[in-house]
Order: C-alpha cells, then structure tokens, then sequence
C-alpha cells in the first residue's frame, strides 16, 4: 500500500476531490502535501480534521446555479437550476479554494477558512447564500429550464 492510497483510505471521494481542485500544472505530490499539512494544522488547533472538512463542505455547498439563458427576442435572463451531488461538491471546494486564496499565507488560510465554514461564519458561507438569494429573486423564470 503507498503512502497516497494510505491517505485516501478515510472519506476517499472528498480527499481526492480536494486534492484534484489543489493542483495545478500536474503537481499532484504538492496538492497532496498541502493537503496533509492543513489537517495537520486544523489537528493542532483543537479539531478534528475530516469532521471540519465535511461540515465546511455542508456548510458550503450551494443547492441551486444561476445560469444565463437568451430567449428568442434576445432577452437575457437568469435561470435557477438544482444541482446534482457531485457538482454542488465540486462549487463549495472552488468556493471555499477561492476565497482562501485571496490571502497572504495559503495553508493558513484555508485553515482558518475551512474551521470558519465549519462554524458558519466565513466568506464563502456567505457567498453560497448570495447564489441563493440571487436563485430566490429569479425564481420567476423557471418555466425557461430545459429539462
């Protein structure tokens, strides 16, 4: 058994994911070493890492997209549509990636950024009830979804 696959034995679907939206130019080895040293981190802070993980995910994950869609009479609107699982997985790591990265300190960062959404309280939180407030107000072009 190698070291990777030791890793991704605990919640495999949510660890590779992480690992998958971490990497960039083919550096997996990085993203994955990124990866454990923010568990690490989150470990010594008190709380349990994968528990952290997936509440923030939870936290997180949006229920609704808002997409554009252009009518005959070249009006554009903004049609809400639900999400499968595997989607709304994939937006509340981009999410939660996306609003850590705007700092100095990368794993710190995402460190307090993923024990914040945990907790309910963080920027991507809020960025995840925008889209749904946003898919709320627009809920009036409904009948333009295609399925």
């Amino acid at each position: 058994m190698s070291k990777s696959q030791k890793f991704y034995s605990v919640n495999s679907l949510i660890l590779q994911k992480f690992v998958s939206h971490l990497t960039k130019s083919g550096k997996k080895f990085k993203a994955e070493k990124i990866l454990k040293n923010v568990l690490i981190k989150i470990a010594l802070k008190g709380f349990a890492p994968i528990k952290v993980l997936i509440f923030a995910i939870n936290n997180v994950k949006p229920l609704v997209e808002v997409r554009n869609f252009r009518a005959k009479n070249r009006k554009s609107f903004q049609v809400p549509f639900p999400l499968k699982f595997m989607r709304q997985i994939s937006l509340s790591l981009k999410i939660i990636l996306k609003s850590s990265f705007l700092k100095k300190n990368f794993e710190d960062s995402l460190v307090d950024e993923l024990i914040k959404s945990s907790q309910g309280q963080s920027q991507s939180v809020k960025i995840t009830k925008n889209i749904h407030k946003l898919a709320y107000q627009n809920r009036i072009f409904i009948r333009y979804r295609w399925f």
